[in-house]
């Protein structure tokens, strides 16, 4: 069989695993609100969630800016720029999920140290109050942000952040230098 055209070789253009669609929200056009006590949006005209999850897409470099909402299987809905443009009751709502979600005590005192069968102990003055961590596998819970800069993990899934560790005082910086 001939045809008057010459024939083009077939190729599929697959999107890769990790291409998606950023959806910017417009923040006139969002409302989110508690209802039974679970954090819903509604965006004007189009539709509602009834569960969303608030996270920071930048959660070290810009904290405050672009603020990711996710549907309750956690699936990208969209992102809001500047969460500032929201109307009250979204802005507070959204501060309320994300305290939740990413508290993160700062470290300023490192009260003791105990190191034992693999497992450090901290005892520390933070932000938030005298607290205890329990660290397994440093190599894996701890994080370097900066030449200065700390954060650890401990076994409950607990952050304690350590803005500058040469900013400590000597005892505590002592400690610390000991078991990292």
């Amino acid at each position: 069989m001939t045809t008057d055209t010459p024939e083009k070789p077939f190729t599929a253009e697959l999107e890769p695993d990790w291409a998606f669609d950023l959806r910017i929200l417009e923040p006139a056009q969002v409302r989110l609100f508690r209802y039974a006590g679970l954090p819903r949006l509604t965006v004007k005209d189009e539709r509602s969630w009834a569960r969303v999850m608030v996270i920071r897409a930048q959660p070290i470099s810009d904290p405050d800016g672009y603020i990711g909402l996710l549907d309750g299987a956690g699936k990208d809905i969209g992102v809001i720029r500047d969460p500032k443009q929201l109307d009250e009751e979204s802005r507070a709502l959204i501060a309320e999920e994300l305290e939740l979600r990413y508290f993160v005590p700062v470290v300023k005192r490192v009260l003791s140290v105990k190191f034992e069968f693999g497992t450090i102990y901290w005892s520390l003055e933070t932000t938030r109050g005298r607290m205890d961590a329990i660290v397994r596998h440093l190599r894996d819970n701890l994080q370097e942000l900066s030449a200065s800069r700390v954060m650890i993990t401990d076994v409950d899934g607990n952050r304690f952040e350590f803005p500058d560790i040469n900013a400590l005082d000597a005892e505590s910086l002592s400690l610390i230098l000991r078991h990292l």
